[in-house]
């Protein structure tokens, strides 16, 4: 790769720091006046409507009421549905004791139910007072055990009345299942509106009144209900009542679409804002929805007198203020684009470069474009310096083998090992012979061929260069990555530089040029792998017999087959790791040069398939 240096700018105009002060620093001040004047002139008012008012948080307590007042007749109704429902009807004088025990404790149960699936149910009033029932298939008792099955969980159910409560309850079932997952039945817990409505009519508000409402338009709690005389309206075939039937009008006008409208401010916590007027005064009503039944929500609200809660003056000031905060937020984020884009891309570029420099594909790394902030320029080019020596040391060191110990390294470094590998060692008939006879470019032209011709085939298997030792390689199979079939891999690249030298061969005599006749060894065995070397120049490399034992079988080929264009011996090992292959043909037992013993040897035969 060239030095582009043409591209990077010759002088830096800016630096980051004075970059960021001047932008970022200069935007955030900028802000920060605008806050501080926003905040003080409308938290000021802010503040006043605050302390008049907090319409929001009663709603939200209304709506933390409700739950807490329904939770702990949900759990009863699971804790003792589980129990109860598990044994045959009907409960133990005990069970009944414990039921008793809980609707003492939270007063707002009125009464339990537990209903098994054989048609027979119980029912256990506060009073402690006990009574068994049964129910026909397809009667209402039975729709609703078949109601708490599917639900599969505990759900508040549609208010019925009772007859004997003589009110309105909303019950809370909760479907039993036994240890093998068969429907038991359900136990329901059940709590008066009465109860819901004296809530509401504790809470102060000046000009208003707080309402729960079921999704029909119903009403759930009302401070109405605890009027004897209202409440006692309802009836079995009326269990809840309408605004127009306790006479409120002002909650009547906000139910019907005709008579209301949407205010200019939603408060953006699931509340909504209504505007009504009533008899010539303006109301406001702020509203909020909660999963409640198995099929809807309930309608938690407020409504209030508008002259009196100044609920026009809050949000005609949290418009103006967040008006003013998204023109800020805009003329910022805008700003901060504009400054995110101008750093993105000449990271954007190093980001690319620095990938292709991880691949080690240095020719193919792209150069870095110079910069107006001199950092970014100074990176550009030391970048490009540093990717053009890393070219230039990509010539001399092995790609792959850099690539396969990148990823076996630790943190401290690769270590050597122990390991079971397969060594290949080459050399060229005749090479000293031909050196001393023939020009010195015919031999840097032939051998840098026939490296060529070795190395893409031994790569090809994933196979390793060691080194080259004058017309000699020497390469190994089965580090720094361990591999199995690292044997079998060697005997393939064999094959492949068989194939490849018979071409190579041919090409050369047909241009009258010096065919190249070759030896190789081949052994498998355990050797140390590692680095090995001075601190200043380290190789990775391997040593041991397995490494000896290569060397002399690639020598002994002298003897075995002096005339041939490729003669490849092969320990017993190596044959025994590769399968013992129909193209590997013993040639007896052989003693090496400098090791005792003999040793079996095999020679692979390259022209049987």
């Amino acid at each position: 790769m060239k030095s582009d240096t043409q591209h990077l700018s010759p002088e830096a105009r800016i630096t980051i720091r004075t970059l960021l002060l001047r932008d970022i620093g200069g935007l955030f001040l900028a802000a920060l006046v605008a806050i501080m004047a926003v905040t003080m002139f409308f938290g000021t008012q802010g503040a006043l409507v605050v302390l008049r008012e907090n319409a929001g948080n009663v709603i939200h307590t209304t709506a933390r009421f409700l739950e807490a007042h329904m939770e702990p007749a949900r759990d009863a109704a699971e804790a003792i549905g589980a129990r109860v429902l598990a044994e045959p009807e009907p409960l133990d004088p005990l069970e009944v004791e414990m039921t008793h025990t809980a609707m003492t404790l939270h007063r707002q149960i009125r009464g339990m139910a537990f209903f098994w699936t054989n048609g027979r149910y119980q029912i256990i009033e506060s009073n402690g007072r006990s009574r068994m029932e049964t129910y026909a298939p397809g009667s209402e008792a039975a729709r609703v055990v078949e109601e708490a099955r599917l639900a599969g969980e505990p759900y508040i159910a549609r208010p019925i009345f009772s007859e004997v409560a003589g009110t309105t309850l909303v019950t809370i079932r909760s479907p039993v299942y036994g240890d093998d997952g068969t429907y038991l039945g359900f136990a329901a817990s059940a709590i008066s509106l009465y109860d819901l409505s004296v809530f509401a009519s504790r809470v102060d508000l000046v000009g208003g009144q707080v309402f729960v409402l079921d999704d029909n338009g119903y009403i759930i709690a009302h401070p109405k209900l605890t009027d004897r005389s209202v409440s006692g309206m309802m009836t079995s075939e009326r269990p809840l009542l309408h605004a127009s039937d306790i006479g409120d009008t002002i909650l009547e006008a906000f139910l019907d679409p005709e008579l209301h409208e949407m205010a200019e401010l939603e408060d953006g916590d699931g509340i909504d804002v209504l505007r009504a007027e009533v008899d010539g005064t303006t109301y406001l009503a702020l509203t909020l929805r909660i999963p409640a039944t198995l099929n809807g929500d309930y309608l938690v609200g407020i409504y209030v007198d508008e002259n009196a809660s100044s609920y026009t003056d809050m949000i005609r000031y949290l418009t103006y203020g967040g008006l003013a905060g998204l023109v800020v937020m805009a003329l910022a984020m805008l700003r901060l684009w504009q400054l995110a884009e101008r750093i993105r891309r000449p990271v954007t570029e190093l980001a690319s470069a620095s990938n292709a420099v991880a691949k080690l594909d240095f020719n193919d790394v792209p150069p870095i474009g110079g910069n107006s902030v001199r950092e970014f320029n100074d990176a550009a080019s030391a970048f490009n310096q540093m990717v053009l020596g890393l070219a230039q040391f990509g010539i001399y060191v092995p790609r792959s083998l850099v690539r396969a110990i990148l990823d076996q390294a630790e943190p401290s470094g690769i270590s050597s090992v122990d390991r079971e590998i397969t060594v290949l060692f080459s050399d060229i008939v005749g090479f000293t012979t031909i050196s001393q006879s023939a020009p010195a470019a015919e031999i840097v032209e032939l051998l840098n061929d026939h490296f060529t011709l070795m190395n893409d085939a031994i790569e090809a298997e994933g196979g390793n260069i060691d080194k080259y030792v004058g017309d000699s390689v020497m390469a190994f199979w089965g580090a720094p990555a361990e591999r199995v079939d690292h044997a079998e891999a060697c005997l393939r690249a064999v094959r492949r530089i068989g194939e490849l030298l018979r071409a190579d061969n041919e090409r050369r005599q047909k241009e009258g040029k010096r065919v190249v006749r070759i030896r190789l060894g081949i052994a498998t065995g355990r050797a140390v792998v590692g680095n090995i070397g001075a601190p200043g120049r380290i190789n990775y490399t391997m040593i041991g017999d397995t490494v000896n034992v290569a060397n002399r079988l690639e020598q002994l080929g002298k003897q075995i087959a002096p005339d041939t264009d490729l003669c490849v011996l092969v320990s017993k090992e190596t044959a025994e790791a590769a399968g013992n292959p129909p193209d590997l043909e013993e040639v007896g037992q052989h003693e090496l040069r400098g090791r005792s013993g003999a040793v079996q040897v095999y020679r692979l035969n390259l022209d049987k398939k």
